[in-house]
């Protein structure tokens, strides 16, 4: 009997991990898609899409070390200064607290920055919070790799 009492106590607790474990997989899925679209919104130079993904406090931390609003890194992006031809993510981790959703990895950049062909590769952090049923992608800092010799 107390075996079986064990068995079904252990059972309890484990099933109550399952949603968990099931909505953490279900919100990388969303932020995934989501880092998919602002990466899409940019080659695509949908701005209207971007100002959507953007929180209205979005900041950029930049790997130059400048900081743009979101107002500012939109201005940018529409006047061609920076233009944006091919993005690949790698090793991106997405890690969730409730309505804070962080990712990490490594950026591929082909760009066009005031004329000249660029490829940039850098190691950022997104920030994303929930804003009622949307996730908005509030802050991205981001550092330069060192050039591979």
């Amino acid at each position: 009997m107390k075996t079986i009492i064990l068995k079904f106590s252990f059972l309890a607790i484990l099933l109550t991990f399952i949603p968990n474990i099931a909505g953490a997989a279900a919100v990388d899925d969303e932020i995934n898609r989501m880092e998919e679209s602002r990466y899409a919104a940019l080659i695509g130079a949908d701005w209207k899409a971007l100002d959507a993904i953007l929180a209205d406090d979005f900041f950029y931390n930049t790997a130059g070390g400048a900081q743009m609003s979101k107002s500012e890194f939109i201005g940018l992006m529409q006047s061609g200064a920076a233009v944006v031809r091919k993005a690949v993510r790698e090793n991106a981790t997405v890690r969730s607290y409730g309505d804070v959703t962080l990712v990490t990895g490594i950026a591929h950049i082909d760009v066009t920055l005031k004329g000249e062909d660029k490829t940039l590769h850098s190691r950022y952090l997104h920030v994303w919070v929930k804003d009622g049923q949307d996730w908005k992608l509030v802050a991205r800092q981001a550092t330069y790799l060192p050039e591979k010799r």
